[in-house]
């Protein structure tokens, strides 16, 4: 086997000449030419991995080579060469570091300042897909063992495994929500398991499925997301036998075949939206934004940009390669297509009417959720405990969202078995009754009085921040027979939007109590 070897190099004289053309009439986002490259061993282009300010991506090829391009400078930084061919790449915290997952089950944690490898570690079975969650610290492993394997790359160390048995067979798509709170897995055939990352526990199973014609069947042959978005995107095709039948000998083209791309909620599995589209998505990745998604067909060198929020297709590009995997910046101001030989193309991307990529009638990115105190629960799983929330304290917010943010916390503990919520009435009986002005005013004392006089175990008391565009939902609870804080538990939200509350929300109730 290969060993990991870094060198930097010069490639300034493979910078070609960009004979790719780009037609975006009338749409909301604007395609220009930036630069084309071709990497030296000329194999496919396996893997992709945007630096999250844009600046830098990362190239992996069937050879187990990787190039570490500047797009801004457009030039090469430093190469790296893995074992076997890549197939997943990612930089890490602050674009320091590049992990790199090969076709043989070599981990590589690689330092680009140093052009060096930090570690190296071997999965124990042999690698079909990977992915990384939003916070750049949990990277999921599917192998052929039908297992995914969990590694913290904090600590380099397996993190556990999670029981994959029928799904890698015919594994499609790995990835995680936006707070990191589940792992999807989706087969070519539309089965869909989710799992807790946290308890490596199966949350739920489904199918997607069509149903537009009468008896076909599905095959899902594309599916993205990104750290950003609500929602999971499938390319799905739909084949059925038409009325009549297929005569002896007659071809399969005569079968009805219909492709849409499909948009569903990542909580609930849901269809949010549903476009019909005339070619099968053999790739895809979402954005820009969080309402777009590139696609790549079954045939020819366009990338079509389909606007989920419009339901139709936005416009396309068009490579001089035949397109192989797309990927598309964090920061929304980069598309790339790898094709076969080792050819790269990139676009800049901007919305029309606006310089920036940033404007409110196309989000962009928003929603960077994590816990700042842990994900274990401050409530020891399955203890059964009677809960008096206390009002949220309003921060420069409103209190008509600091109050939202209670209510919607309050739904989500109301729904663990163990978990005994004191209705708001009793709550706003003890207030007047003891003259407070509003319960979250009170002090530990008053409310360790409050607790007595509800008959709860717990009091918790929490708050609504916002500074900029980052919002923090802290949450404290108290100990009403010792009197004392016992956890603290903090959220935090940047570039929050609306509809991100009520994710930060939802991954606050699970640090509290599941």
């Amino acid at each position: 086997m290969r060993t990991l070897r870094c060198s930097r190099i010069n490639f300034m004289p493979l910078i070609c000449l960009l004979l790719i053309t780009g037609r975006m009439a009338a749409q909301d986002v604007l395609t220009s030419p930036y630069a084309s490259l071709q990497t030296p061993g000329r194999e496919d282009i396996t893997a992709f991995a945007f630096s999250s300010d844009g600046n830098t991506i990362a190239i992996g090829d069937d050879d187990g080579k990787i190039l570490v391009w500047s797009v801004v400078n457009k030039r090469p930084l430093v190469t790296l060469e893995s074992p076997e061919a890549v197939i997943f790449l990612s930089f890490l915290s602050e674009n320091k570091d590049v992990v790199a997952v090969d076709a043989k089950g070599t981990v590589s944690l690689l330092n680009l300042l140093k052009s060096d490898a930090m570690s190296t570690f071997r999965t124990r079975g042999t690698p079909i897909r990977a992915t990384i969650d939003a916070g750049k610290q949990l990277l999921a492993i599917a192998t052929d063992d039908e297992q995914i394997e969990f590694y913290d790359l904090k600590a380099a160390m397996p993190a556990g495994t999670a029981d994959a048995a029928d799904v890698t067979d015919h594994l499609l798509f790995l990835g995680f929500d936006r707070p990191g709170q589940q792992l999807a897995a989706i087969t070519e055939r539309g089965a869909v398991v989710m799992w807790n990352p946290n308890t490596f526990r199966k949350i739920r199973e489904v199918t997607l499925q069509s149903g537009e014609l009468a008896g076909s069947g599905n095959a899902v042959h594309s599916a993205a997301t990104n750290r950003s978005a609500n929602v999971l995107v499938v390319g799905l095709e739909e084949v059925a036998i038409p009325k009549g039948g297929i005569r002896s000998g007659a071809n399969p083209n005569d079968l009805l075949r219909q492709n849409f791309v499909i948009a569903y909620d990542w909580s609930s599995g849901t269809e949010i939206k549903r476009i019909k589209i005339p070619t099968t998505v053999e790739a895809m990745a979402m954005g820009p934004g969080n309402d777009h998604v590139a696609t790549v067909p079954d045939e020819g060198n366009e990338i079509s940009f389909v606007d989920l929020r419009k339901g139709e297709i936005g416009g396309t590009v068009t490579a001089t390669e035949r397109p192989r995997i797309v990927a598309i910046s964090e920061d929304n101001r980069w598309l790339a297509v790898g094709s076969e030989d080792g050819h790269v193309a990139v676009w800049s991307l901007k919305y029309r009417g606006d310089a920036s990529v940033t404007t409110t009638s196309l989000p962009s990115l928003g929603g960077r959720i994590r816990s700042n105190t842990g994900t274990e629960p401050a409530i020891k799983r399955g203890t059964p405990v009677r809960l008096a929330i206390l009002d949220f304290e309003a921060k420069g917010v409103s209190q008509e969202i600091a109050d939202m943010c209670l209510s919607s916390l309050s739904t989500s503990l109301a729904n663990i078995e163990s978990i005994t919520l004191i209705e708001r009435a009793q709550i706003a009986a003890v207030l007047k009754e003891q003259q407070f002005q509003s319960s979250f005013m009170a002090d530990e004392a008053t409310s360790v009085k409050m607790g007595k006089l509800l008959n709860a175990d717990h009091v918790l008391m929490g708050s609504v921040g916002k500074l900029g565009t980052t919002m923090l939902f802290t949450a404290r609870l108290m100990n009403v027979e010792t009197g004392k804080v016992t956890s603290g538990r903090e959220v935090i939200c940047e570039e929050c939007r609306d509809q991100d509350i009520f994710d930060a929300i939802k991954m606050l109730a699970s640090t509290i109590a599941q």
